[in-house]
């Protein structure tokens, strides 16, 4: 694997939460438009039981539109993109839209906490030029009681560089 700017953030991330790499992430499984995902990144804790996987997806895919998005905005509001973002029959713990400044203005990401069957998950997700960058965070309920500040700051850690 190749060293840019957001694999650093993704090793950054790992280190913090004492996660092992594994590079092999095949398919995942977000929103009711869920089809094969490139997969940049996925780390596993060591127990086996705690996911990050960070991946990316051209907006086209996700919603049809005359322009490529170049916001997350783009996508709809956070209710309406939660439809991409949020599999159907999940429970919706929160939502935040969170906008961050950079050197050329603001960009905003969402984020999604919920749970489905005895999954609890973590989701931030943001935009540039036309592609939807994802970082998703998974654990079991009980493993998210103990640990699920790490994996939600983890998650919210997503910087689209």
């Amino acid at each position: 694997m190749c060293w840019t700017p957001e694999t650093s953030l993704i090793q950054s991330a790992s280190t913090k939460l004492n996660l092992v790499t594994d590079f092999s992430a095949g398919m995942s499984l977000y929103g009711d438009r869920a089809k094969e995902k490139k997969v940049v990144a996925r780390f596993v804790s060591s127990d086996g039981y705690a996911v990050l996987n960070v991946i990316t997806r051209p907006t086209s895919q996700l919603k049809i539109t005359f322009l490529e998005a170049q916001d997350i905005t783009g996508l709809g509001s956070l209710k309406e993109a939660a439809k991409l973002f949020v599999p159907g029959g999940s429970t919706l713990y929160s939502a935040r839209s969170i906008k961050i400044k950079e050197e050329d203005g603001f960009r905003t990401y969402y984020f999604y906490e919920f749970g489905k069957d005895e999954q609890h998950l973590a989701l931030m997700a943001g935009v540039r030029s036309g592609k939807a960058i994802i970082a998703g965070a998974t654990a079991s309920q009980s493993k998210w009681d103990t640990d699920g500040v790490k994996l939600r700051s983890a998650a919210i850690s997503l910087t689209i560089l």
